[in-house]
């Protein structure tokens, strides 16, 4: 069992700073924070292939340096108030730790319990494979590779092995009438190189069990298993014969059903050598055992299910937002204040108020059938508090990663005489589910401010940095819908 290191205790004394300014048109853009730590700043090598290249990209973006702990830097961040944060740091830095304490952190730059700048973690099995995550473009993803039953009809083409039983390949491309199923190996090895290496994927999304150190395919039987050696990726048949596994088509990885794979427990581990060998420049990865799913299929199911609505990252953070929003609705003080401590095998967070609310539920009705309802609600409780803070996400959060040729179109923001619009275009009827829009930067703003348009229906969770809305009905075919947030100014500095 490890520790976690949370800096809550200096983070409580640290006063809250921000400016408040109104900015025109003109400097409607995205700010970006740089959160390095010292050992990066002071290695040239390092910091070459990491924070050089993000500030390529990223002209304006600021450096904030740490040595110990990140809240060295809070009061910069709260200043700032950045759109985006990428938490710089070598193998060994960016732990599980690092991880949980982000999570932390990035809720702490305002007065509201939810994330204040998008994230993610930027490191490498060395320097050289670090410099292709920070230095990565962006991706419009085209074509999928899934293992975990997502919707391949989201995605010009498409590929599935199931999870669940062998010997069946699925297969689309836009324009067929349905989904191809077609006989195939009960041994997947082959085809997953073949995805990978030939048809060139960009989007991967697995389940199955896995650790730090391989993921296996499938949970009825023998099938392949995914492993590495030195950062290098191999597949092992059921054979127990090895072929390389190496692809270099820069992707997004969800890891979104899998156990511990996105932890970084050494430097030969899982998540490093997918990001060194196998292309991927995103990635979302359960640090610790996975068994109630909220982080992983929640961001899985928004970014599918409403293609084009949102890049990898904002997929991430809304669905986590969601997940905080839910843990302040059930209105026991001591979820929100919960950390992890240890971690264990299989986690099931609990805590006094937990146990309180379920003892006095208890003694108002004794009823078995009142049982297992109090049962039931103290597994959401606890699910939602373990996905909170144990998910991580790699690489830079600023990508425009957006599945091609989506059923949703963001526009672009726009803002003028104090009046900031948002907008996307349904190309086509999508399934009912929230619909998310992202603020660029944080704002101040009321859900009076809040103008939209009918079919949205009321704003269900209004953000500084974001707002939810949770439609009735199927948005329509080639309709635009438009909120406007009136009285709207920009919080933090920006450039």
């Amino acid at each position: 069992m490890k520790k976690i290191m949370t800096p809550l205790c200096l983070l409580a004394s640290l006063a809250f700073t921000t400016a408040c300014v109104a900015a025109p048109a003109a400097e409607l853009k995205d700010s970006y924070a740089i959160v390095a730590t010292k050992s990066v700043v002071e290695d040239p090598v390092w910091k070459a292939a990491t924070i050089d290249p993000l500030l390529q990209k990223y002209p304006h973006a600021k450096v904030f340096v740490w040595e110990k702990m990140l809240d060295e830097v809070l009061p910069q961040m709260k200043a700032m108030q950045p759109s985006f944060t990428a938490f710089v740091g070598k193998p060994e830095e960016t732990t599980r730790d690092l991880v949980m304490t982000a999570h932390v952190f990035t809720r702490l730059l305002d007065e509201d319990p939810y994330v204040d700048t998008l994230w993610g973690l930027i490191t490498g099995y060395d320097a050289a494979s670090a410099a292709l995550v920070a230095g990565a473009g962006d991706i419009s993803i085209e074509r999928a590779f899934d293992c975990s039953g997502t919707d391949l009809q989201a995605f010009n083409e498409g590929w599935r092995y199931s999870e669940d039983y062998r010997g069946t390949m699925h297969y689309w491309k836009r324009g067929m009438a349905e989904i191809e199923k077609s006989p195939c190996s009960t041994d997947n090895t082959q085809g997953v190189l073949q995805r990978l290496k030939e048809n060139k994927i960009q989007f991967l999304a697995t389940s199955g069990h896995a650790t730090e150190h391989d993921w296996q395919m499938g949970y009825c039987g023998p099938n392949m298993q995914m492993r590495h050696e030195k950062g290098e990726l191999y597949a092992l048949d059921t054979k127990h014969e090895r072929h390389p596994a190496g692809s270099t088509e820069p992707k997004v990885y969800f890891a979104n059903g899998n156990c511990l794979i996105g932890n970084i427990d050494k430097t030969d581990c899982m998540a490093l050598s997918w990001m060194r060998d196998g292309g991927v420049r995103q990635m979302m990865g359960y640090t610790v055992t996975t068994w109630f799913g909220a982080q992983g299929w929640g961001a899985l199911g928004l970014y599918v299910d409403h293609a084009g609505l949102c890049t990898a990252a904002e997929a991430f953070h809304f669905t986590n937002t969601s997940i905080v929003k839910k843990i302040k609705d059930y209105n026991i003080p001591d979820m929100m204040t919960w950390r992890w401590t240890t971690v264990g095998h299989m986690n099931v967070p609990q805590t006094r108020g937990m146990q309180a609310y379920a003892q006095a539920k208890y003694e108002k009705d004794p009823s078995i059938a009142n049982g297992k309802m109090i049962r039931s609600e103290l597994q959401d409780m606890a699910g939602n508090l373990h996905d909170r803070d144990s998910v991580a996400f790699y690489g830079d959060p600023a990508l425009k990663t957006v599945i091609a040729n989506g059923r949703l179109t963001v526009h672009a923001p726009t803002y003028e005489d104090g009046v900031l619009t948002l907008s996307l275009t349904a190309n086509e009827g999508i399934r009912k589910g929230d619909v998310w829009f992202r603020l660029p930067g944080s704002w101040n703003y009321t859900e009076a401010d809040i103008v939209a348009d009918a079919a949205l229906g009321k704003a269900t969770l209004v953000v500084d940095n974001m707002v939810r809305f949770s439609p009735e009905a199927v948005l329509t075919p080639g309709k635009t819908y438009t909120v406007k947030i009136q009285k709207a100014t920009r919080k933090g500095t920006y450039q």
